[in-house]
Order: structure tokens, then C-alpha cells, then sequence
């Protein structure tokens, strides 16, 4: 494999976290989809809740991310 030329050093404990971020993205998608199930059965007051829960989920997995990127020194 050869490094693109825009290539930036990540460092072991910035990977592990952005890899840990993925780990619970992939715990939003399952949530989703089982509030799409919800939603087939016609249980749409439990698919509402579990939608804000899922809500929650994401606005931690932003500004985690948020975090990881900041402690990286990106200010964008």
C-alpha cells in the first residue's frame, strides 16, 4: 500500500478511539433498524422512543468525535 501524499501521522491512541467510535455507530445502525422493525409492526410509540434514544447515541458519537479531532489538533 502506498500513503497518499496528504497523509497525516495518526497516533495509536487516536486510532483506538476513532475505531471504538465505529464500534458504536455500528450499536446506532442495529438500533435503527430494530426502530424500523418497530415501525413494520405497527408498535410506532416504542419506535418514537427508541428514536430519541438513538438521538442521544449520536449527539455522543459527535462530540466524542469532536473530542478525538480536537485533541488532534484539527480546529475546523
Amino acid at each position: 500500500m502506498v500513503a497518499n501524499k496528504n497523509s497525516i501521522h495518526v497516533s495509536g491512541d487516536e486510532l483506538l478511539a476513532r475505531a471504538k467510535l465505529c464500534a458504536r455507530l455500528l450499536e446506532v445502525v442495529d438500533e435503527i433498524t430494530t426502530a424500523s422493525g418497530l415501525i413494520s409492526e405497527g408498535k410506532y410509540w416504542d419506535s418514537y422512543k427508541l428514536t430519541s434514544k438513538i438521538e442521544f447515541m449520536v449527539a455522543e458519537v459527535s462530540a466524542d468525535l469532536h473530542g478525538i479531532d480536537l485533541a488532534a489538533g484539527d480546529q475546523s
